[in-house]
């Protein structure tokens, strides 16, 4: 809804060199234009410190390592030095991006060295589903008295799935 705002503003920007363009994407080619980066970059802050950034999820999802800003509770999503980096300021993050993209690619264009150990480790990750069942559902469940009801049917599913 604010696309006009920021290409106004961007427009007014003195950049030199600099090419920026904004484009809307159909909800199937998201996923596949975010796992055609090497790596993202995560600006989200949290001013409660208990939200994480669904950006990340999304990311995650494709297999696409991060740099995110760090907060109270991002380190329970991006593990620094396992599927991504953590910095604080912009040196930080300056310092991340060059050294993980300046290292060389093999013969066949295949990422290495950090960013091919950091996108290894996102593959084969437990999706929500089955992170929900592990994680929250016996808690909820045995926390939580629920009575039969229609309202209950999607909790009472997933625990049968």
């Amino acid at each position: 809804p604010q696309k006009k705002m920021y290409e106004d503003l961007i427009a007014k920007l003195p950049l030199k060199h600099v090419f920026i363009a904004t484009l809307w994407l159909e909800i199937a080619d998201y996923p596949k234009l975010l796992g055609c980066a090497d790596v993202g970059v995560s600006l989200h802050t949290s001013t409660s410190g208990l939200d994480l950034p669904m950006k990340v999820l999304d990311m995650f999802g494709c297999e696409v390592p991060v740099c995110a800003v760090n907060f109270d509770c991002l380190d329970e999503l991006v593990k620094d030095g396992y599927n991504g980096m953590i910095f604080s300021t912009p040196t930080e993050l300056s310092n991340q991006l060059f050294g993980l993209l300046k290292a060389p690619r093999d013969h066949r264009q295949k990422l290495s060295g950090d960013l091919a150990k950091f996108r290894a480790s996102l593959q084969g990750m437990t999706r929500w589903r089955q992170n929900w069942k592990d994680q929250a559902l016996d808690l909820i469940m045995n926390c939580c008295s629920y009575q039969e009801s229609d309202s209950s049917k999607p909790i009472k599913e997933m625990k049968q799935d």
